[in-house]
């Protein structure tokens, strides 16, 4: 199939052939452009109110190089939408009115590797959760590392070939190139989506509360993997059928930013489940965990591990009774006091009595 090379044409015939490729529907040929800075701007806000939310409950209790990766990551989507916002302002302020912008391969040729440089770190990041997961899995750890890196050599190979490209109209050219990047990323996003979902399956004890923890992380991998995924797996749908749409350029601008969105909700996520497994707090964040306890087990065929909770609580009385007194005639008498015992002395000394007869006159009388 032949392709048009606008090198070396006047600059009207350039603009005649641009009016021809995108002004029969303005909406769906330009709309992208247009469309994937806005979206991207969005995107923005969200990756921005969630960094401040890591850095605010996360960041202290993050791994060092987390907490570095994380910042580079910030960086690196300032600079995104930086780039995104200059090709807006140059395509729809700078050249107003201009079709054959939209035919330059000069901005779009720089979003591939900046896509990479965002999302690589964050591919790794669950590369190393899918190496622990499945038991220090060696293997799967190489594997992935090199698509990542296939990836990248894919990306250099794509960017050298469009210095070669007058426009996008020879988008044809690196159908194959542009193909095998798209192959390599959707292998990888697929392969870690799979890994971690099957380290978090195997990872179940039959408890209902750990059970439970493991279906929320289950959960937290499909939301914040299925998106990058799903739109890779647009963008290779997109360009199978029709390589010179400028859809594609949609799908290719947002996916950085899909990435970061899963990475940071990741990380919040942490926190959140740290919170809700706090004693103190685990009732109020989780009212519901009182009246499921053993829900998944009830309705499952696994044997049943019986559960016990007893609660326990104390009672200090303040209030103190006095020692009840034994009577005088109960305890012995060197047990008494002195001065109770020289007192029955007395009374009992036949010798200290205060009479004068004897016992011999006593008789007598009688």
């Amino acid at each position: 199939m032949s392709v048009i090379d606008i090198k070396g044409m006047p600059v009207e015939q350039v603009e005649t052939i641009a009016q021809m490729a995108f002004g029969g529907d303005v909406g769906w040929h330009i709309g992208p452009f247009l469309l994937s800075v806005v979206f991207d701007s969005v995107l923005f806000g969200v990756v921005s109110q969630q960094y401040m939310t890591w850095w605010t409950y996360s960041r202290p209790t993050e791994r060092r190089i987390y907490v570095y990766v994380t910042h580079f990551l910030a960086i690196a989507a300032v600079a995104y939408t930086a780039c995104e916002i200059s090709y807006a302002m140059h395509n729809f302020v700078y050249n107003f009115g201009n079709f054959r912008v939209f035919l330059e391969v000069k901005y779009p040729q720089i979003f591939p590797i900046m896509g990479w440089i965002t999302s690589a770190p964050i591919q790794f990041f669950y590369t190393e959760r899918s190496f622990r997961l499945n038991g220090n899995n060696w293997f799967l750890a190489i594997l992935l590392a090199a698509l990542i890196f296939g990836t990248f050599g894919m990306t250099i190979w794509i960017l050298a070939f469009c210095q070669t490209l007058s426009s996008e109209l020879q988008a044809l050219l690196i159908v194959r190139q542009v193909q095998a990047w798209q192959c390599l990323t959707l292998a990888t996003d697929g392969i870690i989506t799979l890994s971690i979902a099957w380290g978090l399956y195997k990872s179940r004890t039959g408890w209902s509360n750990t059970d439970a923890l493991v279906k929320r992380l289950l959960i937290i991998t499909l939301e914040t993997q299925l998106g990058p995924t799903i739109l890779m797996l647009a963008f290779v749908t997109e360009f199978a059928i029709s390589p010179p749409l400028t859809l594609g350029i949609f799908f290719e601008q947002l996916i950085p930013k899909f990435y970061l969105v899963g990475f940071l909700a990741t990380l919040n996520s942490r926190y959140t489940l740290r919170r809700d497994s706090q004693p103190g707090l685990s009732v109020q964040c989780s009212p519901r965990s009182n009246t499921r306890g053993n829900a998944y087990l009830l309705g499952s065929g696994q044997l049943q591990q019986a559960t016990v909770n007893v609660e326990t609580e104390t009672y200090v009385e303040s209030f103190h009774m006095q020692k009840s007194q034994i009577g005088i005639n109960r305890l012995p008498l060197e047990d008494e006091p002195s001065t109770v015992a020289a007192e029955l002395s007395e009374k009992l000394d036949l010798s200290k009595n205060d009479s004068t007869h004897t016992l011999q006159e006593l008789a007598n009388i009688v």
